[in-house]
């Protein structure tokens, strides 16, 4: 019997597949694709050390007592210090772990920390790297906390004991840290889709999306402080005052590929194999919404990469091809000996074979068919395998 996860990725493959029959040409000239494709063997890209800066902490914010910088050569902001290590891996939770004390450089502190590329969503990329708020524990019920904050979200927390609340909140806070940043994500994408003169209803969807990342933000912190017992919100975005828009199509159709044909699909599709198992009711709920959401996301990516093709010929396809052999997505790793699937969470095993699956039954297919397309044929129900491939 199918499951509902599985009936998920059918769906979202054939919906993918009828979108690319309407926006691909015909004729288009094939790229070499996926037989070197490396990604495709599941979430094996694996942790790296790594330098991390993050800004000084004001006194107040944060959850850390920063104190009064009044060493003028300490390199650091007036009234601002930096975290402790230990401090620091409480606050940078997108990172697996601070190894050193903090090392002053440009008026940031700089540590020495474990990281592994996600392998689901939009992330917000700097430099190859997936960049997110830290967490900011905000005094409860201020309006920075209720401004993320869904109303009527509560999971059930009292039969959990403190090591499965320690580790669902560090879960969920993570991902809300990476649906937060999606935001950014996709307000530069909606920047660049105007630059390289994209149609209409593309800018319109990503300006949709940014909403609906925003939303799942709002859910994840939500639970995330649920199982933390309190206030849980994302504390300033990083972008260290500049936003790098491209308006080279080729650069455009290549980050789409890794951040949306494959980050959102996975994303999707992992959603739903957390919803297909989780019991908790508000969890439920939250993952329906992630689940369909990020499925019209990666819609929104497969259509403009195909609308990129077709505009931008040969030199785009090839460009398109390179990230899709190139992309190596990673999950962080889960360390937490216990079953918390009824609250949505997988384990790192589990996440794995999820994110092959995935790979293997939507973004495979989809991409043969974007960028090798004499292999399908055209009909009423969109692009299917020709019987003698």
């Amino acid at each position: 019997m199918m499951t509902s996860a599985q009936a998920f990725r059918q769906v979202l493959t054939r919906r993918i597949f009828a979108l690319l029959a309407v926006s691909l040409p015909l004729p288009v000239a094939a790229c070499s694709l996926l037989e070197s494709h490396s990604s495709t063997d599941g979430c094996q890209g694996g942790p790296r050390e790594i330098e991390w800066c993050i800004a000084a902490t004001p006194e107040g914010e944060g959850g850390v007592d920063a104190g009064d910088s009044s060493d003028p050569d300490s390199g650091l902001p007036p009234g601002t210090s930096c975290p402790s290590r230990e401090d620091a891996r409480s606050q940078i939770s997108y990172v697996d772990d601070v190894k050193t004390e903090a090392t002053v450089k440009d008026g940031g502190c700089c540590y020495t920390v474990v990281y592994t590329t996600i392998c689901e969503g939009r992330p917000y990329i700097v430099d190859t790297f997936a960049r997110t708020a830290v967490t900011a524990r905000a005094v409860r019920g201020g309006a920075f906390t209720k401004s993320y904050r869904a109303d009527g979200l509560s999971p059930c927390v009292d039969s959990l004991d403190p090591a499965a609340r320690a580790a669902l909140a560090a879960q969920w806070t993570r991902d809300a840290l990476y649906e937060h940043a999606s935001v950014a994500s996709f307000a530069r994408f909606a920047m660049e889709l105007l630059a390289v003169g994209a149609p209409a209803d593309l800018v319109e969807d990503a300006h949709r999306a940014g909403l609906d990342e925003m939303r799942h933000a709002r859910l994840c912190f939500t639970l995330a402080s649920a199982y933390a017992g309190e206030p849980v919100a994302p504390g300033r975005f990083p972008f260290d005052g500049n936003v790098e828009v491209s308006s080279d199509l080729a650069s455009v159709a290549a980050r789409a590929v890794t951040e949306g044909c494959i980050g959102e699909t996975l994303a999707a599709a992992i959603a739903a194999e957390q919803l297909a198992s989780a019991v908790d009711p508000a969890v439920r709920a939250a993952l329906a919404t992630i689940a369909e959401d990020e499925a019209r996301h990666a819609e929104l990516a497969w259509h403009f990469v195909a609308w990129a093709v077709r505009a931008g010929g040969h030199a785009v396809c090839e460009a398109v091809a390179e990230a899709f052999r190139a992309s190596s997505p990673s999950a962080p790793p889960v360390i937490f000996a216990g079953d918390l699937t009824a609250h949505g969470r997988l384990d790192s095993a589990q996440l794995d074979a999820a994110a092959a699956r995935a790979l293997d039954e939507i973004v495979r297919p989809c991409a043969r068919a974007l960028l090798a397309p004499s292999a399908f044929e055209r009909n009423a129900h969109g692009l299917e395998l020709r019987a003698s491939t």
